[in-house]
């Protein structure tokens, strides 16, 4: 073997190494569609807890494509009442959009409890002046949707069973994320 073609062989290495990193690297918006429900959902969670709300239209699109062979299904019809407004011009909005989907989703995975694996279930009691609010997101270190950066790590997780629609959870939950 000669020294061009090491150094060939070390340069198509490398160059996968950079496309893998890139790939890896990709922010929420710019991953490609997988047909389910969740992977948008979440997607549009991460990408509000940046205080950002770019791509959330073309991931409503996602969403709209996914409930189509769900159209029967508890929760998609407030899925798709949400989904309407989740790409508005403004980040409020779309914030608001955001919770009604969680509602549906919330829903939709009491039907389907085989898809919460790697999932955790959030309130944040402090979010829309008080009022509270829900989400669903990867287990881990929590990122909230409502607040974003401001309260980044606020929220209690929560049991599926503990979950009322429009009202603060039941059972003990802890509130994180208010010492950082």
């Amino acid at each position: 073997m000669g020294a061009g073609s090491f150094v060939s062989r070390r340069a198509c290495l490398l160059g996968l190494a950079a496309a893998l990193v890139t790939a890896c690297k990709k922010k929420p918006g710019e991953r490609e569609p997988d047909g389910t429900l969740l992977t948008p959902y979440l997607a549009i969670g991460e990408i509000l807890a940046d205080d950002e709300f770019n791509d959330v239209a073309k991931l409503g699109a996602q969403i709209v494509s996914a409930c189509e062979s769900r159209a029967d299904e508890p929760g998609v019809d407030e899925i798709l009442a949400a989904v309407g407004r989740i790409g508005a011009a403004d980040i409020s909005t779309t914030r608001l959009a955001y919770r009604k989907m969680s509602e549906g989703v919330i829903a939709w995975l009491a039907a389907n409890p085989s898809e919460r694996e790697g999932l955790q279930l959030v309130h944040c009691p402090m979010a829309f002046t008080n009022e509270g609010a829900y989400w669903v997101q990867r287990s881990g270190q929590l990122i909230n949707p409502y607040e974003g950066a401001m309260m980044l790590r606020c929220g209690a997780k929560i049991s599926w069973d503990d979950h009322r629609r429009g009202e603060p959870p039941t059972g003990d939950s802890t509130l994180e994320g208010m010492d950082t």
